[in-house]
Order: structure tokens, then C-alpha cells, then sequence
């Protein structure tokens, strides 16, 4: 019987095939009985996942593919959610990051009313401190 984290850990998986096909190797052919889904290493498809995705976020999925974390209780959940919170994070960075770098290059031009919002709210901020 599959555990919830090996579950998560193929359907994480199977979507990152679709997008870097070399990893197809590491899964068994699909053949007409379900036996061969446990010659599947599930630890190494996990530990492909960590590595393949930022380092912020694969931290938070080594913790939440622990055998810690097998259990469904509110130890998982907060898990789960930290995962979410550190992907966002990291998604919401790298946006602002490339904004940045398009504003300054001048491939973007950023409206006078959202400078001035950014401006009032950094200097809120600056006086914080």
C-alpha cells in the first residue's frame, strides 16, 4: 500500500517529466499490472524533487517527505502550509526581481501612481528602523 508522502512524490514527479522528459528514466515503463509501482524508488524520486526545485522550497519538501511526516495530523498540515507560505516567497521574490530588472533596463514602463504608492509604503518602512 502506497503511503500518502510516496503518492505525492509521484504525482510531483509525473508533472516534472512533462517538462524535463530526461527524468523519465528514473520510472519504471508502465505495464498491464500495478506490481511494477513498487520497484519504484520512491526516496529517489523524492530527493530528485528536492534537488530539481530552489533550495528554499526543496528544504521544505525534504521535511515534508520525512517519515515524520507520514502520518496525516496537524504536524503535516503546518508542514504543508510552510511549503506553500516558502513557495510564494520565493515566486513573489523572483517577480519583483525580474520587474526590477526590467524597469531598469526600460523594457517596462511602470505607472507614476503605482512609484509613488511603492514610495510612500518603502518610506514607512525605512522609518520603521
Amino acid at each position: 500500500m502506497k503511503t500518502v508522502n510516496e503518492e505525492l512524490i509521484r504525482q510531483v514527479f509525473d508533472e516534472m517529466v512533462k517538462y524535463k522528459p530526461g527524468l523519465q528514466k528514473y520510472l519504471v515503463p508502465d505495464d498491464e499490472d500495478d506490481d511494477d509501482e513498487d520497484e519504484i524508488d520512491h526516496r529517489v524520486l523524492g530527493d530528485l524533487i528536492i534537488k530539481n526545485f530552489p533550495w528554499p522550497i526543496g528544504v521544505e519538501l525534504r521535511r515534508l517527505f520525512s517519515g515524520s511526516m507520514r502520518q496525516l495530523d496537524r504536524l503535516r498540515l503546518d508542514q504543508i502550509f510552510k511549503t506553500i507560505e516558502r513557495t510564494m516567497q520565493f515566486v513573489s521574490f523572483v517577480m519583483i526581481a525580474q520587474l526590477w530588472r526590467d524597469n531598469m533596463n526600460g523594457t517596462i514602463k511602470i505607472p507614476d501612481s503605482i512609484k509613488k504608492d511603492f514610495q510612500n509604503r518603502f518610506s514607512v518602512l525605512r522609518n520603521c528602523q
